[in-house]
């Protein structure tokens, strides 16, 4: 009989792992609010549920008698841990997919740990945003809400001076229940998101990038180039502080995405996330990079099963690029059925349609769509990546 999985989110940046972990011979089971979400597609079967409702995603994971669950954002940390501690499957315990939704708990656990992360203060009014400037003493700064669930840079600003406190105060309060907000130093270097799977309490680093930003004051990721410039014992020290702000966190099992940045004094933390990273990461970027299939481990190792392998075969590179037109209402998108057919172009797609409006990029939700570039070196990549961007050329209406 074939067991069965769950995953919590059926979104069209989810569509190859769910291909994924079908290959595995898997039964697989998708909870999305959307009721049109493209991985239904895909799925055995579905249901149009909002999956951040523990409750309705535990009543789900009984109704088809799961044999493992994985969550594949933030959302669903929580939900996932808790539909494994009652049903007796692998996971991490609730206690920990809390710390790992919350930046306010995770900085105090790595502060008290020793795990390199920038200064911060929590708040939760603006009086006392406006004090935690003394404390923090220069600028810029960065204010972000503690809740970390949703990813995208939600409700992160950059600020010069506190003329600027106020709005940005305003903006970080604006996407969750949770009021608290955490100003913390800004940390100028390279960032990096690092993608890393637990197993048997060793921590397996996987891949490692490096960032490029949209212009602030907002803080979305515009392209992750794979591997990292950093090698040696640069590339060791990232490694280590991965590790360490993994195991303080108390993951003992599974996937984490770790965010962090190489400043002049060493790599310093950001966040964590207790799942793969977002949308292809798992798949089809890290399988590309290493030959590690990523998300099929992680479900692997959500059924009870040991992982065939966790430690890169090679090092190839990569580009996921975001796409990030002028703002405007669409006309047309032209050249986008090209570019898919292209060699080395892993994926690529435009989320947005004749009519539809093209917002300022302030998180990552705004983002028009993506592409995903694969090379033999990072030059390649970043080269495909930049010709396939401005062969998707976008018209608007007047």
């Amino acid at each position: 009989m074939k067991k069965r999985v769950l995953i919590l989110g059926a979104s069209r940046y989810y569509v190859r792992s769910i291909i994924a972990a079908k290959e595995l011979g898997c039964e697989v089971i998708v909870v999305d609010r959307n009721p049109k979400a493209e991985g239904f597609r895909y799925a055995d079967y579905h249901e149009a549920a909002d999956f951040s409702d523990i409750d309705r995603s535990l009543n789900v994971a009984t109704k088809y008698h799961i044999d493992g669950v994985v969550a594949v954002n933030d959302f669903g940390v929580k939900p996932a841990a808790v539909i494994a501690k009652e049903m007796g499957l692998v996971s991490i315990s609730p206690q920990i997919a809390e710390y790992a939704t919350s930046k306010a708990l995770m900085r105090s656990i790595w502060k008290n740990a020793g795990v390199p992360s920038p200064r911060f203060k929590v708040v939760r009014t603006l009086d006392e945003s406006r004090a935690a400037l003394s404390y923090l003493g220069t600028f810029p700064l960065i204010l972000k809400p503690s809740d970390s669930r949703g990813g995208g840079s939600r409700g992160v600003s950059k600020i010069d001076s506190e003329k600027q406190l106020e709005k940005a105060f305003i903006y970080a309060q604006s996407y969750y229940d949770d009021k608290k907000v955490v100003i913390e130093e800004y940390l100028d270097g390279i960032e990096h998101s690092v993608e890393t799977i637990t197993y048997n309490g060793d921590t397996y680093v996987l891949a490692v990038s490096d960032k490029v930003k949209t212009p602030p004051p907002y803080r979305v990721d515009k392209s992750i180039i794979y591997p990292t410039v950093f090698s040696g014992r640069k590339l060791q020290k990232i490694h280590d502080v991965v590790k360490a702000a993994v195991k303080a966190i108390g993951i003992n099992v599974g996937a984490a995405h770790v965010e962090l940045c190489s400043t002049n004094e060493g790599p310093k933390l950001f966040e964590l996330g207790a799942r793969c990273g977002g949308g292809g990461t798992p798949d089809p970027i890290v399988p590309f990079l290493t030959g590690i299939e990523m998300f099929k481990e992680v479900v692997r190792i959500a059924l009870g099963e040991k992982p065939n392998n966790l430690k890169p075969l090679f090092q190839k590179a990569c580009v996921y690029r975001f796409i990030t037109p002028k703002v405007g209402i669409v006309k047309k998108v032209v050249g986008l059925d090209e570019v898919k057919s292209w060699e080395k172009v892993l994926d690529c797609d435009v989320l947005v349609s004749q009519g539809d409006s093209i917002r300022e990029v302030k998180s990552g939700g705004d983002r028009t769509g993506f592409l995903i570039a694969g090379g033999g070196t990072r030059d390649e990549a970043i080269d495909l990546a930049d010709r396939a961007e401005k062969h998707i050329y976008f018209e608007y209406l007047d």
